[in-house]
């Protein structure tokens, strides 16, 4: 076994993602969550306040909440506010629909950065994808209404066939909005995407994507970083052109569900234990699914050979969906 492709780690992680719950007021058709129905369950209240003492007592920066949709528990803003107070970074992802004035002036402001989902710069796109007629203006204008009155606001597009041939139109569209940040994930076939895998990008596809966005930041001075949901930044050296990308999966990162399941992915079902069972620092540091993403010795397929198997690793949710093993090859990726 090479010691070198053993990934070494802090002793807890520094960030946390977090699905507050799986309820959700939308039935988006690419949903990696398959959301809807609240679990049975799901984290109470005051379970979620020991969390955050946990996180807090062990200098977690920062708690990225998603769902579902956040803003459908109606103590979501206890929670987040309660993290906020204990000296944590909070953000989370919303689909903009249930922000309103109140919210706005009271709430939001305190957040580190509020990520929206918009697929698109026209509704026909958008609202494809959301499922749902007079969703784009109604999330153009509460991102507007943001950005507005200062507050740091992200945009979330995943990126399908549906929407490929839109990305100058999103610049264009997220500069106007002036958002801080413009993350991008590709649609898989996790969850409801698996109903839509002829809308997925093909490896040669998201190579061109990353070349494309590699042109725009050379060619243009946005406003916004860009972040990419996927580690293959090494073969490009994207770092170089201002977009982040790097997978932090049992590294830097790990995912709880809303009933307390801990996992590196919120992608891969694939559970290290439950937090009403197990501390976070029991399962980040011997659960066998996290030391696994941290040893590349046991990445197999085309991954195992690959000259940046270090540096890159691969996506394992990639793998895992497509093989059900995390530790295959990732075929998304155009490197043979």
């Amino acid at each position: 076994m090479n010691s070198d492709l053993i990934i070494n780690t802090s002793n807890y992680p520094f960030s946390v993602g977090w699905a507050i719950t799986n309820k959700c007021n939308i039935h988006c058709i690419h949903c990696n969550m398959d959301s809807g129905k609240a679990l049975e369950n799901e984290l109470t209240k005051e379970e979620c306040f020991k969390i955050i003492e946990e996180l807090s007592s062990n200098n977690v920066q920062k708690i990225c909440f998603f769902g579902g949709e956040p803003l459908v528990r109606s103590d979501f803003f206890e929670i987040a506010n309660y993290a906020i107070k204990k000296g944590i970074f909070v953000n989370f992802t919303t689909n903009g629909l249930l922000i309103n004035e109140n919210m706005i002036e009271k709430e939001l402001y305190k957040f580190e950065l509020i990520r929206v989902s918009l697929d698109g710069p026209n509704p026909e796109t958008h609202e494809f994808i959301r499922n749902l007629k007079g969703s784009y203006d109604r999330t153009v204008n509460n991102i507007r209404q943001m950005t507005e009155r200062g507050i740091n606001v992200g945009v979330v597009t995943c990126i399908s066939h549906k929407n490929l041939n839109y990305i100058d139109e999103m610049v264009g569209l997220l500069e106007k909005l002036k958002v801080k940040r413009w993350f991008i994930p590709i649609l898989s076939a996790a969850g409801r995407g698996s109903n839509i895998e002829k809308e997925i990008l093909s490896p040669e596809e998201i190579k061109h994507l990353l070349i494309k966005l590699g042109k725009i930041i050379k060619t243009r001075n946005v406003g916004f970083s860009i972040n990419l949901d996927l580690p293959y930044s090494v073969l490009f050296k994207c770092k170089n052109n201002k977009i982040k990308a790097s997978c932090p999966a049992a590294l830097t990162e790990l995912a709880i569900f809303a009933n307390g399941d801990i996992s590196p992915c919120c992608e891969i079902p694939i559970m290290g234990g439950n937090w009403r069972n197990k501390s976070i620092s029991e399962i980040w540091n011997n659960s066998k699914v996290f030391k696994d993403f941290r040893n590349r010795n046991l990445i197999k397929g085309k991954c195992e050979k690959c000259e940046f198997l270090k540096n890159c690793g691969g996506c394992r949710a990639n793998a895992y969906i497509k093989y059900g093993d995390y530790l295959q090859g990732d075929d998304v990726c155009w490197k043979k």
